[in-house]
């Protein structure tokens, strides 16, 4: 198996984990009153839930860093860019990650120390770490997805220009939610075919 392959299994096994386990209703709980949050956090089995579900994407951001700089040696014109907006991309994970396990965890670690834990913000980190993944996650995804479509004799005819449409739904994703799983199906799509060429 291709580097290539390995860090997309590995991006969409995680990234996809992620979401099923807690990071896909928190994600969609964005504009919620604050309520909401408090009421979610007030239970322990959610907070380990969103915990692991924050510990998974951490470790998506950096399979995708690791699928970033398995592309950007195999590509042929703007590797740096390549490498760049992929990193750029994984950081907006971690960066969504922490935010998303902020709360949960500090909630947790009060009920062990008899701390109350985090009270301010209960609702504002889960709605960064929502910000953080759409706009510091898949924008500069979006831009990785153009860079390595841009790639001559890379990719097949259909994926090349395929990856422009979809890094623009993906680039934009700050106002809907559904262009993460036409990011992860880009990722899919990528590995399987430059898999199939390596055979």
């Amino acid at each position: 198996m291709s580097e290539v392959s390995k860090a997309a299994s590995a991006f969409v096994v995680l990234f996809v984990a992620a979401f099923v386990v807690s990071l896909g209703s928190l994600a969609g709980s964005f504009a919620d009153a604050d309520q909401v949050f408090v009421d979610r956090y007030a239970n322990q089995a959610v907070q380990l839930r969103d915990t692991a579900g924050a510990l998974l994407l951490l470790l998506a951001g950096m399979a995708f860093a690791w699928f970033a700089q398995a592309m950007s040696t195999i590509t042929h014109r703007h590797s740096a860019g390549v490498l760049i907006s992929g990193c750029s991309a994984a950081v907006g994970m971690f960066v969504a990650a922490l935010a998303w396990a902020t709360v949960p965890m500090s909630l947790w670690f009060g009920s062990i120390f008899g701390d109350p834990g985090l009270e301010v913000g209960t609702a504002v980190l889960p709605q960064m770490g929502y910000v953080a993944l759409m706009v510091g996650g898949l924008l500069p995804a979006g831009i990785f997805m153009a860079l390595v479509g841009h790639q001559r004799l890379l990719l097949p005819r259909w994926l090349s220009i395929g990856s422009y449409p979809a890094a623009a739904l993906v680039a934009f994703a700050a106002v809907l939610f559904m262009p993460l799983f036409i990011f992860v199906g880009w990722v899919i799509a990528v590995a399987v075919t430059l898999r199939r060429r390596s055979v």
